[in-house]
């Protein structure tokens, strides 16, 4: 989820968060992690790309915004919805629960319905092209075993 929203939605490249991200892990294993990086950044060309959305990620997993709640104290008194997307706040809510986005909790930074469309249309722009097309099978054909399943059973 961070690799992404960094990668997709922010457009910087992986390298600049991987020795963050390697300090957070219990278990950090730079045979592992670096390609999952790669991988979840959309570097390796033979994977689904993967633009994950946070806010709906929240709302399909801590609908009551539990874990925001708790980490984000400037947050905690307000109802799970708003505790979630702030940004969504009408002038009532500021009103009703003393709260402005801007003052007591910072505006956010991108829209991510913009920046999920636009990185979309990179990836998969560059997706099409034939050098793209190219590496993708070179990929396939050194690092995945070949498999004849017409003639298995």
């Amino acid at each position: 989820m961070i690799t992404s929203f960094f990668c997709h939605h922010l457009f910087q490249h992986f390298k600049y968060m991987s020795d963050w991200l390697a300090q957070q892990f219990l278990d950090f294993e730079p045979g592992i992690h670096y390609g999952q990086l790669q991988m979840q950044a959309g570097f390796t060309g033979t994977n689904t790309i993967r633009i994950y959305n946070p806010t709906k990620n929240v709302h399909d997993h801590d609908n009551e915004a539990m874990f925001i709640k708790n980490w984000v104290k400037e947050l905690a008194h307000l109802p799970p919805k708003l505790a979630i997307e702030p940004w969504s706040m009408t002038q009532m809510d500021e009103t009703m629960y003393r709260f402005k986005v801007g003052r007591d909790y910072p505006n956010r930074i991108i829209d991510m319905s913009i920046t999920r469309k636009e990185a979309l249309d990179k990836l998969y722009g560059m997706r099409k092209s034939d050098y793209f097309k190219s590496e993708r099978q070179r990929i396939l054909d050194k690092h995945t075993i070949k498999r004849n399943y017409k003639n298995s059973k």
